[in-house]
Order: structure tokens, then C-alpha cells, then sequence
């Protein structure tokens, strides 16, 4: 076996010496829309991404800067060939409720993932992973016993894979791999994430949750590393407007929101710099097609609608945060990838618009007989100037009627999901600094391709890629991969989003390096002020 060492890195707040900390360690952030689940295995969104990682940890974790650190394991080892992965837990792991955690509670976690009756939107994970077995049991062609997964002696867990990942470790730090309590899953069935049944293994607990008002969490005491957390209490609001956010913000009732009004950007820039906080993120803003309803089959129509969209107007003068138009899928925050220019790209605005008015003309379209459809978005300040800027692009340019439907968080999820919709606005955030962490969500097996895309070519460049170890090559695969996305256009990449924060003055240990966009509660403490 070839040993993965690891220097030590630290994992939970550094406090520097003589910083007095603050007497109260609470924290109050903004969710911008209520969490669907906390199930790791069911959740889907960004504020379930952030309520579940206080709750749970896998058998890695990241540090300030987004590196992989030792989390519920504290070492690992792989073979030379790269395909067997043996991880050692820690010794003395406990579950909230105080009862052992083990290795094979994270096979029943993995197999559970995996298995069809959990309806898992991450079930595609493992199978991308390559883990053994995965996909043929996502699809019911094997059973979940089969899975190349297992606990071993010692307390550790192997993990087979049918082709070697580098980007294993990485892709371990997503939600979908932290364990879940057997015993609590099948007392309570999915109900089991309920405050007063919920056990977790993450630094913090649920104390009490009240649907669409607030999650709370205190400390976890059975966490291995609770010495070393600060914070005693995190309240999460789920505020979907941006501006609410921001008045609770100034109001002091919030220390935290990680969203910031496009209106009172600029003006923040200037009132409170120190607070304001913009980074760059692996995560793309983009219109996606239900491909599987007409006209959206036609890529004439899907072109039509892309070409027409001014970009820059977009990012420049509604958004002005930092936004990076894009004309393909993944950013290039990626390591070492170059995002190649589709032909599109190449084109004049006037260009453009002459092919898109040309291609819907082809499909059927005039002025009297126009395009009408319903364009659906969740209710949030930026999405509704976005909706209504893109609504005056198509209706200005092209013989085209746009109805906009504004929704609540987990409504819009669902429609996107189960394909009642005809084009949605959509926001896809990677899981770790890999092209296909990005592209793998227009594959068919994949929990969020709410546009349905199916294509031979893509699929096969994407199985080239994931059996090529050399990173250089893999990008060119990637950048041929995005070519044949945007010829077929089942989505319409807008622009590659930014983070913004506001974050208090007396708030440390939160870093903006991370390209995740993660932040981790059990690293935050105030100081006294």
C-alpha cells in the first residue's frame, strides 16, 4: 500500500494569542429560503448545504482554505494503482445521542446513498466517484450489498473503485457522504431529521426548528473536536428576500448574510468596506430548458433564446458584484482550465440577434404566431431583476410573450425537479476544484439535470475524462465536453457568480479563499469589541 501522508492542519478555531474573546459565542446568519431536508442523502440545495455541514462531518473535511483535512478519519491510504482506498476512523467517535460511531456506520451511510428506495437526488455520486458497483445499483441491476464499499478490522473503511480518482478526497467533503444514524432512521423513517430525533456526528446539534422562521443548533459535546469550538449557539433565519436580509442585518439582528442586494451594492462598498466581503466561486448562473417538453426539444428555439440574452447588461449594470459573463458552463476558478469560446461567443450582439431571429423563424415563429411560454424563478431580490431584464431582452428582440412566475424555495425546487416547467432560472455550485464537478450535472444520472439532457458525445467525453489522470488532459476533454454543450444548448450559461458576504466586525475565523464558498461554524468565535 502506498501511504497518503498528511502535515498537520489545523481544524477548528485558532484563536491567536491575547485576542479576548467576546463573553456571548451565538451567531445569527440569514438562509436565503428554508431548507427542504436535512437528511444528507435528501437534501439538495445551498441552505440545506449550510444548516447539514454543522450538523454532520465525513471522513474529510476542508480547512480555512478549502484543503483537505482529516475529519471523522485520521488517516488513509490507497493502493498504487489507485483504485482501493482504506480510510482509519478516529478511536473514540460517538454519534449525539453518545452511542459509538464506526466504520460501519459509514457503510450503511454509503449503501444507503446508493440504494433506489432512498430516492437520493446524490445517488449518481457514488457511480461518479467510481465506486465499484454504484451504478449498476442506482439503476436496480445489482443489490446494494455489492457496493465497494466495507468496514474493515481496526475500524476502518475501504472504498473500491472500478477506476482510479483524483479527485477522491475532494469529492468526499460533499454532504452526501457524511453518515447517518441507522438506528434513528429506521425508528423514525424520514422523519428522523426532526429536532428531538435527529442524531448527527458534526460539531453543532438541532435544538429546535420552526418551518420557514428559524433552525437553531447549540454544541454537539459528543463531537471529537468540541473543545476546540467557540461558538455555543447558531440561529439561522430563512430570509429569502435579500433586502430583509440586509435591514435585519443593520438592525443587528443579523451577524451574517451571505447574499447582498444589487440596489445597495455599491452603496455598501462605501458604508461599511470592512464588512463587505467579495471572492470569486465555483458556482454558474444559468437558464436551463425542459428539453423533454415542446418547443424546448427544438435547439432552434434553445439557441434562439441564448443568442438574444446581453450578458454583460447583466453583470455590468443590474448585478456589479463582481459576476463574470459566461457563455460556457464551468468557470475557470477551476484549476487549470481555460474555458473555450463556442461559436456563439465569437459573434456580434447584431450577429446574434439576426441568427436568433433566422433559427426561430425556421422553427415557426413570427409575430403572429409567437413563442409564449412561462419562465419560473425562487423569490429573491436579484433573481426578480434578472427575470425581468431577460423578459424585456427576448420580448424586445424576438416574436416572443414571457410569462414570470415567482416561487418559494422548495415549490421552485420541485417543479424544477419533476419537470413542470418550461425554462427556469438556475444557479449550479461545484463540489470541489474539478471541471466535472460542474459538468457532470447535464449527465443523465445525475439528481439535478432539471433540463434532461442526454447526449451520446457529451456523455462519452465524460467517461473519457474521469478514467485520465493527467489534470492537462483532462481539461482539453473538459473544453471539448463544453463545445458540445453549447452546440446543443440545453441551458443558457448567464454569468459565473461571485460570493458576497456582510459579515460583523467582531466575527473571526472565516475565510474567503475557499472556492466552495464553504463556511465552517466550528472555525468562527467573536472577539470582545
Amino acid at each position: 500500500m502506498q501511504l497518503t501522508a498528511l502535515p498537520f492542519l489545523a481544524q477548528a478555531a485558532e484563536i491567536p494569542k491575547g485576542v479576548k474573546l467576546a463573553e456571548q459565542q451565538t451567531l445569527k446568519r440569514a438562509l436565503r429560503g428554508d431548507p427542504e431536508s436535512l437528511d444528507p442523502h435528501l437534501a439538495i440545495g445551498t441552505p440545506e448545504d449550510h444548516v447539514t455541514r454543522e450538523l454532520f462531518e465525513g471522513l474529510v473535511t476542508q480547512d480555512l482554505q478549502g484543503n483537505i483535512i482529516p475529519g471523522q478519519a485520521e488517516s488513509w491510504e490507497t493502493s498504487r494503482d489507485g483504485t482501493v482506498w482504506t480510510f482509519t476512523l478516529r478511536k473514540g467517535l460517538r454519534w449525539s445521542n453518545g452511542k459509538p460511531l464506526t466504520a460501519e456506520d459509514f457503510e450503511y451511510s454509503f449503501k444507503r446513498l446508493a440504494n433506489p428506495e432512498t430516492a437520493s437526488p446524490y445517488a449518481w455520486y457514488l457511480a461518479a466517484m467510481g465506486v465499484k458497483n454504484a451504478d449498476e445499483i442506482t439503476k436496480g441491476k445489482k443489490p446494494v450489498s455489492t457496493l465497494g464499499v466495507k468496514a474493515g478490522p481496526g475500524n476502518t473503511l475501504t472504498l473500491e473503485l472500478n477506476r482510479p480518482a483524483p479527485y477522491l478526497l475532494a469529492m468526499l467533503t460533499h454532504r452526501s457522504m457524511n453518515p447517518v444514524p441507522r438506528a434513528a432512521i429506521e425508528a423514525h423513517g424520514r422523519d428522523w431529521v426532526a429536532s428531538g430525533k435527529i442524531v448527527n456526528n458534526g460539531p453543532f446539534n438541532l435544538v429546535k426548528r420552526i418551518i420557514r422562521e428559524q433552525i437553531v443548533l447549540n454544541q454537539n459535546s459528543n463531537y471529537w473536536n468540541h473543545k476546540n469550538t467557540v461558538l455555543t449557539e447558531i440561529t439561522f433565519l430563512p430570509i429569502e428576500s435579500e433586502t430583509a436580509a440586509l435591514n435585519r442585518y443593520r438592525a443587528g439582528e443579523l451577524d451574517m448574510v451571505s447574499s447582498v442586494p444589487t440596489t445597495h451594492y455599491k452603496k455598501l462598498i462605501n458604508e461599511m468596506p470592512e464588512q463587505l466581503k467579495t471572492s470569486s466561486s465555483l458556482a454558474t448562473y444559468y437558464l436551463t430548458f425542459n428539453t423533454r417538453e415542446k418547443p424546448f426539444n427544438d435547439v432552434r428555439v434553445r439557441k434562439a433564446l441564448s443568442y438574444v440574452l446581453h450578458r454583460e447588461k447583466i453583470t455590468d449594470n443590474i448585478l456589479g458584484q463582481g459576476q463574470k459573463t459566461a457563455y460556457t458552463f464551468t468557470p475557470e476558478t477551476v484549476t487549470g482550465f481555460t474555458a473555450p469560446e463556442p461559436d456563439y461567443k465569437k459573434m456580434s450582439p447584431q450577429e446574434r440577434q439576426a441568427s436568433a431571429s433566422k433559427l426561430l423563424k425556421e422553427a415557426g415563429y413570427s409575430k403572429d404566431n409567437p413563442l409564449t411560454f412561462t419562465y419560473i424563478y425562487n423569490a429573491t431580490d436579484s433573481n426578480k431583476h434578472i427575470a425581468v431584464a431577460i423578459q424585456e431582452m427576448w420580448q424586445k428582440q424576438l416574436p416572443v410573450k414571457v410569462e414570470l412566475e415567482n416561487l418559494e424555495w422548495s415549490t421552485y425546487l420541485q417543479r424544477k425537479l419533476d419537470g413542470q416547467y418550461q425554462v427556469a432560472r438556475a444557479l449550479w455550485g461545484g463540489d470541489y476544484d474539478d471541471a466535472i464537478t460542474m459538468l457532470d450535472v447535464h449527465t443523465p444520472e445525475h439528481g439535478n439535470n432539471s433540463s434532461f439532457y442526454n447526449s451520446k458525445r457529451y456523455n462519452q467525453l465524460l467517461d473519457q475524462a474521469r478514467q485520465t489522470l493527467d489534470r492537462e488532459e483532462r481539461n482539453r476533454i473538459y473544453a471539448e465536453a463544453e463545445l458540445v454543450l453549447a452546440s446543443d444548448m440545453p441551458i443558457a450559461p448567464i454569468y459565473w457568480n461571485s460570493l458576497n458576504y456582510l459579515i460583523k466586525p467582531d466575527l473571526r475565523g472565516i475565510s474567503y479563499d475557499n472556492p466552495e464558498g464553504r463556511i465552517y461554524s466550528r472555525d468562527i468565535y467573536k472577539v470582545a469589541q
